[in-house]
């Protein structure tokens, strides 16, 4: 979806935040996320700015090594305060 956005307008700004239980599909070592991780792939190569929740690492059990290096930009230490400061700041949010 991400990516279809920036095909549609190459100038907006777009994040994709993973929380509980999305983050999930940010492990590299499971197979069944190869589809999301390739789809992620082609977001950020469209120059989506991917950010992963540090407590949803923590609660599925995934570590920063369990992630394809270069595919997080940024970790947010509570994702959901990072969203809300995001809406704050003027931002809308597409939850998928």
């Amino acid at each position: 979806m991400a990516s279809k956005i920036k095909e549609a307008d190459p100038n907006i700004y777009v994040e994709m935040i993973f929380l509980t239980p999305a983050v999930e599909a940010l492990n590299k070592k499971q197979a069944m996320f190869k589809p999301i991780l390739d789809s992620i792939r082609k977001a950020k190569k469209r120059g989506v700015k991917v950010i992963a929740c540090e407590v949803a690492m923590k609660n599925v059990g995934l570590d920063k090594d369990d992630l394809e290096e270069g595919l997080v930009d940024e970790f947010a230490p509570v994702g959901g305060i990072y969203v809300l400061n995001r809406i704050k700041e003027g931002y809308e949010t597409l939850t998928i």
